[in-house]
């Protein structure tokens, strides 16, 4: 039994070394970085997790037109009220800090918790799935 708890040590610290890993529970809505509290990780480990994340996000998923939207601003007076029109920008929240700032949540199946908050976090919801719809390593053996 020993030898077994070993080999399953061995493989299961192998996941922590893991980028996807990692990402991957980070959006997990029902884990985030909760899980990594959990596990007695380093405060420096878990900000390296939040940080590989906002890399890969921003690299990969961010897009430049999203850090401003425009503002309308328009009274009720119809037309004639055009030329008052004034357009501003402001900044629009980040994704990855405004989803880990809600606590964790009991979600069976996270895939359809992201495609249910698709239109809350746009961008984030499609790096989601892609990290959560990796599928695990199985060996299979062709018959």
């Amino acid at each position: 039994m020993k030898l077994a708890r070993k080999k399953m040590d061995r493989y299961y610290s192998l996941t922590d070394a893991s980028n996807a890993y990692r990402i991957a529970m980070v959006l997990h809505p029902g884990v985030k970085l909760e899980y990594f509290r959990n596990q007695d990780w380093e405060e420096e480990w878990i900000e390296q997790a939040r940080s590989l994340v906002r890399e890969e996000y921003c690299t990969k998923y961010e897009k430049e037109s999203t850090s401003d939207e425009p503002v309308g601003e328009a009274s009720t007076k119809g037309f004639l009220s055009f030329g008052d029109l004034s357009v501003t920008t402001r900044p629009r929240s980040n994704e990855i800090a405004e989803y880990l700032s809600h606590p964790v949540e009991l979600v069976k199946d996270p895939l359809k918790w992201w495609t249910k908050n698709r239109n809350v976090y746009p961008n984030l919801h499609r790096m989601a799935l892609d990290y959560l719809s990796i599928p695990g390593s199985l060996s299979y053996r062709v018959i």
